[in-house]
């Protein structure tokens, strides 16, 4: 019986040395790059850090959405053009929470069901593997979902202009499409394949690069719009437009810069695209909630101070008295003076 166990225990050593070359140079063609089992192991510690940001963020965002609806100062239309926002933080908070399971599941079947048959490397380095197909199904739509809330946002910047949202929706396509071909491909691969030189990183980088094409345009000009909005009306007393420009900016950015990243790490072969592709799940829906969030509670301050200016002042009723004491002859006891006052109303 001890032998047999010893035997199985060699033979799955044995087979997790061979798949050690052949997934690491899957993963990276040099020597100096990060083996998988600990780019994953990391990536579970960090994704699992900022999906505890983006689960915060989230839920105070939609609890904000949903208050706009109820609150008195509502106006026409709010709830129509609410919507989308609403089904779209909701469609985040479930791909980004269904990627987030995934990550820590695939963790414990790599290190305690799979350990000791095909290998923790092996496992990882399987991209055919069903749950490494959803979960990249889950970053996919993602990316998607927040590309299509950007465009939405770009839209009603500009005052619902079709013409405006064209290249977005264009590029909008062009990610679906290759969120699909990705998708697929992952399904096709096989053990020991280089997926930067295959079929699958070609849809990849298509992706990122439509992905960050409809960030940049969207961005720049709905920047470009409220920069002008604020200089028009700013002479005649209006409200300042730099705080929304400056929240729309930085939250950008955060997500440029990541998706920027992935795609220099991806090109240069490394396994760090691994740790990048997947916090860029939560990352996008962090980008995305700090708009709502910030905005939202901006937007509440200001109908509470408008409420609180608004409400008339009670009125009420004040007896003034007052006592009036004379001391003009010491011979005689002071006299004291009662004079009733008028009933003042404020």
């Amino acid at each position: 019986m001890l032998d047999l166990s010893l035997f199985q225990r060699m033979s799955s050593l044995a087979t997790e040395q061979r798949a050690s070359t052949s997934y690491h140079r899957f993963g990276a063609p040099t020597v100096m790059d990060i083996s998988l089992v600990p780019v994953n192991l990391a990536n579970v510690a960090l994704e699992s850090c900022l999906y505890g940001v983006y689960l915060v963020l989230a839920i105070t965002s939609i609890c904000l959405i949903v208050g706009r609806h109820t609150s008195p100062m509502r106006h026409r239309g709010t709830l129509i053009h609410r919507f989308p926002i609403l089904f779209g933080a909701i469609g985040l908070l479930i791909t980004i929470s269904a990627h987030w399971i995934l990550t820590v599941d695939r963790a414990f079947l790599a290190f305690i069901h799979f350990a000791d048959t095909s290998g923790t490397l092996a496992f990882y380095g399987d991209l055919s593997e069903i749950t490494e197909v959803v979960k990249t199904g889950f970053v996919v739509a993602t990316l998607i979902i927040g590309d299509a809330l950007i465009i939405y946002r770009l839209w009603v910047v500009w005052g619902f202009n079709k013409y405006v949202i064209i290249f977005p929706i264009a590029s909008l396509t062009g990610s679906a499409v290759s969120a699909a071909g990705i998708t697929y491909q992952f399904t096709l691969y096989k053990p020991g394949q280089n997926v930067f030189l295959s079929e699958t990183g070609r849809w990849i980088t298509s992706d990122a690069i439509f992905t960050l094409c409809i960030n940049v345009y969207c961005t720049a000009f709905i920047s470009w719009r409220l920069w002008n909005q604020g200089r028009a009306i700013q002479p005649y007393g209006g409200p300042s437009l730099r705080s929304v420009l400056a929240i729309i900016v930085e939250s950008a950015a955060l997500y440029t810069t990541w998706a920027i990243t992935y795609l220099a790490v991806y090109r240069s072969q490394s396994n760090l695209q691994f740790i990048v592709i997947d916090c860029l799940s939560p990352i996008t829906g962090i980008s995305i909630m700090l708009i709502h969030v910030r905005v939202g509670l901006a937007q509440m301050k200001g109908e509470f101070s408008a409420t609180t200016a608004s409400a008339p002042m009670p009125s009420f009723a004040v007896n003034i008295s007052r006592d009036v004491h004379s001391n003009a002859d010491a011979d005689y006891p002071m006299d004291k003076l009662e004079e009733e006052g008028a009933k003042v109303t404020v």
